[in-house]
């Protein structure tokens, strides 16, 4: 069966790590990116979010939160992929934004 939302038991209780597994799996196997191919794995997605958001200019420890990694080095790690070029603009439009005050 699938879902639209992985929910908590209950207000305190989270679902176990099984039941999650399976409802990503369940979406996986809907979306047609389960085997071959076009295979997605979860793991991937942390990476892939690590770096959307340093490449948006977000901090380094707000990306910690995100992807739950327990050190820096580990985020800066997944995020060292940034666009330098997209670095770069952000940066040059910082510094014309702080040059007008």
């Amino acid at each position: 069966m699938l879902c639209n939302h992985i929910l908590a038991k209950s207000a305190t209780e989270s679902p176990g790590k099984r039941r999650v597994q399976k409802a990503v799996e369940a979406v996986r196997e809907s979306i047609g990116v389960m085997h071959g191919e076009n295979r997605l794995v979860p793991h991937g997605w942390r990476y892939t979010a690590a770096k959307e958001l340093a490449d948006a200019g977000v901090d380094i420890r707000d990306i910690q939160a995100v992807t739950g990694h327990k050190t820096l080095q580990m985020v800066q790690k997944y995020a060292s992929g940034t666009d330098q070029k997209h670095a770069s603009k952000r940066a040059q439009q910082r510094r014309e934004q702080n040059s007008g005050n």
